[in-house]
């Protein structure tokens, strides 16, 4: 624990012997009849709820000790193992792994996606979600967000975290409600509401609905604070936006078999890593991912509010096939899109400033199964997904390094690369 932890724990501690007044906290737990910090014993057999945060007051700081990023009802450390599918297997039409990159997910995508078949049915009916493995259920959101399935104006988004240990956590979001045990426990949310309820769990254990108006079934991230990932030049903009982003671990990987081998023959991807990959920075060239100077970084201005990946750039390789070099603009003539490389050279990861200037014709990624050609639409599984850039150039993006973390870009809508001399006035900075 850093010295700083230290201290702010010992502060607390010597609030709750009313040894000083009160710290003000935007967490506000539910406050016991006799008030800490007030000099006042507290009623015989009263215990002080465990604290949430390392700033919560009228609590437990104890609990926290020694936990980490863990939930006061988190016990031990290290991997866990999911032995039961979220999704039931029959209900899954297919795996989506993380590292996809589809409108404001600028950069390659932290979580992967189990998609339901009854979402896709017709019509549409709502799964159950079920717990991956026994722990704590530490954290409940219900989110209000807007543009659901089908021009729904609003839709609630619930979400849960589940801790196997203190280091390790499952979560989903893109349910429509809780249910069984852990609906009971924790009651009707209000709208933009966290709840902290504790609640243990068994794996295979009913814990809500996934579906529409909501989604097409739940976004799955896997997180284990033993793991950093080494695939980003700078770590800290990515952890102080997303304290998870640079501990997310392979799903399939802390899945038990047979389990591990069922879901596997549903994954999307055929390359290894099959749950995907996220982090592609090599210091000194082009691949990886790209922050227009001035616009804040990955956190944005707005502090990852929506549109903060406005001045987002990734320069990587398809989730679903990384043999297809992508491009992945914040704004793309006012919107985020995606396209792929016509023609997939050079490699990104070769680009260094002594290349000079590199043109990317840019092309509609085009998505189909091998060896059929088959097109995907997903709504249904195919095997063997490949990606390609279709017919039709769509424009050109120019790019150069001009320090090791000095991007220089400019895009030419409609435009063939034979048609764009070199930058002009309206180049643009980018950095990381």
């Amino acid at each position: 624990m850093s010295s700083g932890a230290r201290s702010l724990l010992l502060l607390l501690i010597a609030i709750l012997i009313g040894a000083c007044g009160p710290v003000s906290s935007p967490i506000r737990p539910k406050p016991s009849t006799t008030p800490t910090g007030s000099g006042l014993p507290l009623p015989t057999g009263r215990a002080l709820p465990p604290c949430v945060t390392l700033t919560a007051t009228g609590c437990d700081p104890s609990a926290l000790l020694g936990k980490g990023r863990g939930s006061p009802g988190c016990v031990g450390k290290g991997p866990g193992t999911i032995t039961a599918s979220p999704i039931a297997v029959e209900d899954l039409l297919y795996i989506q792994p993380m590292g996809l990159m589809a409108g404001g997910h600028v950069t390659p995508i932290d979580h992967g996606y189990f998609y339901t078949k009854a979402a896709m049915a017709t019509p549409p009916r709502q799964t159950p979600v079920y717990a991956p493995m026994d722990g704590n259920v530490s954290t409940v959101t219900r989110t209000i967000r807007q543009n659901g399935l089908g021009n729904v104006a609003t839709y609630d988004d619930y979400a849960t975290t589940i801790e196997a240990t203190c280091t390790f956590r499952v979560r989903f979001s893109n349910m429509v409600r809780f249910s069984g045990g852990l609906g009971s426990a924790v009651g009707q949310l209000q709208g933009n509401e966290t709840k902290n309820p504790n609640y243990p769990v068994k794996a295979g254990e009913l814990i809500g609905y996934t579906g529409p108006p909501t989604a097409y079934g739940i976004d799955v991230w896997v997180e284990d604070d033993d793991l950093t990932l080494t695939g980003f030049v700078k770590l800290a903009q990515y952890t102080a936006a997303e304290a998870w982003k640079t501990h997310v671990a392979d799903l399939f990987d802390h899945t038990q078999e047979p389990l591990r081998s069922q879901l596997l023959a549903l994954d999307e991807r055929d390359a290894m890593p099959r749950w995907g990959k996220i982090d592609y920075d090599i210091d000194g060239k082009l691949v990886g991912n790209w922050f227009r100077v001035g616009s804040g970084g990955y956190a944005g201005l707005s502090g990852m509010r929506e549109g903060y990946w406005d001045g987002h750039l990734a320069v990587v390789y398809d989730g679903n096939d990384p043999a297809q070099v992508d491009v992945s603009f914040g704004n793309y003539q006012g919107a985020a899109r995606q396209f792929a490389v016509i023609g997939n050279a050079p490699d990104p990861a070769t680009v260094a400033q002594s290349t000079g200037l590199v043109r990317y014709e840019l092309g509609l990624i085009q998505t189909y199964s091998t060896p059929s050609g088959q097109l995907w639409d997903g709504k249904t599984y195919l095997p063997h997904i490949r990606t390609r850039a279709s017919a039709g150039v769509i424009g050109t993006v120019l790019l150069q390094l001009m320090a090791p973390r000095s991007l220089k870009v400019e895009i030419f809508p409609g435009k063939r690369a034979d048609q764009v001399a070199g930058f002009d006035a309206n180049a643009v900075m980018y950095e990381r």
